[in-house]
């Protein structure tokens, strides 16, 4: 069973992120802020993070290289419903492990 993090401040997509977490027999916590998750992943540590780009206050890009900082091995996944090919190419370099444009398919 693995430890998920998801943070997005689109209650909807935590919401269905939690639920298909759950069915698939996994623990996970989902916050509103890059702020919130951080604390959330220095409480515990997740074994995966979804991270939206756009949130209120530190951005997913900006985040990145803050969990990658406080667990390196853990794959952040960035999420946006926003893409473009910079942004892309910004959160690969970051450290992100895949990059998704919402809406994807649960």
């Amino acid at each position: 069973m693995s430890h998920l993090l998801f943070i997005d401040d689109e209650q909807s997509i935590c919401w269905g992120l939690t639920k298909l977490a759950q069915r698939m027999g996994h623990t996970s916590e989902a916050v509103g802020s890059a702020e919130l998750g951080l604390r959330a992943a220095e409480r515990q540590k997740p074994d995966a993070i979804v991270l939206d780009v756009r949130l209120p206050g530190m951005t997913g890009l900006e985040a990145i290289e803050k969990f990658q900082a406080l667990w390196p091995e853990v794959p952040v996944v960035i999420i946006t419903a926003y893409g473009d090919l910079e942004t892309a190419v910004e959160a690969v370099r970051r450290g992100a492990f895949e990059y998704l444009v919402k809406p994807f398919d649960l």
